[in-house]
Formats: structure tokens, sequence, C-alpha cells
């Protein structure tokens, strides 16, 4: 067996370097990952759709870091919010399904179809729990 040629290694890795100028914000960061995780998912599907090869079985380890990374930074509702935005938030035609929103007894559907969106309606939440928990003091 031969010894593998580490010369050209990374030759054609081509990586974005960010402006150290500016300071990136959570909500930055949060809206740019949600987006790259959804078109992973998507691009995917549409690999599966087109040509019926199934990339889940060799993705399946790289959207279990993802998933585990959020769940070292955000509360385990927050995740399922998440994930549910990323898997399953549209329907096979592509339509966006509405979450159940239950505060103070009212019903409310949330249509997310951006992660501008996702990113606001996970604040609201924590608003809202904040409130409830400053009641209970």
């Amino acid at each position: 067996m031969s010894k593998p040629n580490l010369n050209n290694f990374g030759k054609k890795l081509k990586l974005t370097k960010r402006s150290t100028e500016k300071v990136i914000t959570e909500k930055e960061i949060f809206i740019e990952t949600i987006d790259m995780f959804s078109e992973a998912w998507n691009r995917s599907n549409r690999v599966y759709d087109s040509y019926k090869v199934n990339l889940l079985e060799y993705e399946e380890p790289f959207y279990q870091i993802i998933e585990n990374c959020l769940i070292l930074k955000y509360e385990p509702w927050k995740v399922e919010v998440i994930l549910w935005y990323v898997f399953a938030r549209e329907d096979e035609d592509g339509n966006v399904l509405p979450l159940q929103l239950f505060i103070e007894g009212k019903e409310e559907e949330v249509f997310l179809t951006k992660p501008e969106e996702l990113w606001g309606f996970l604040k609201r939440i924590d608003k809202e729990d904040n409130k409830n928990e400053n009641l209970d003091k």
C-alpha cells in the first residue's frame, strides 16, 4: 500500500474569510447557519427527487453534529422548533405549515418562512417565558 501524497492536501479547499472589522451578532450567525442548514437539507431532497440517490445515510452524522451543536447552545424546546423549521415546516408541495402557539389561553397560527422570522419567534417566546416567570415570583 502506497503512502498518501500530502503535498497537495487542501489545495482545492476554499474557505471564506470573515471580515474582522465588523462584529458579527448572534442573530446574524443564527440566520446564516439556519439558511445553510435548510439549503443542505433541501439540496439532499432535490438529489433524491431527481436521481433517486439517498444521501441521508451519508449525511446523517453531519446532521447529528449540527443538532448536537444546537443542543449545546439552546434549550431543548428551541432545538425542537429549529429542527421542525428545517425538516418539517413545508409539506410535499412546498407550502409552509403553521405552528400552533398557545399563550395565555389564546391560540395563534404562526407561519415561519425565513430564518429571521424563526429568530423573532424564539425571542418572542423567551419574552413570554420571562414575563410569566416574573409573575410567579
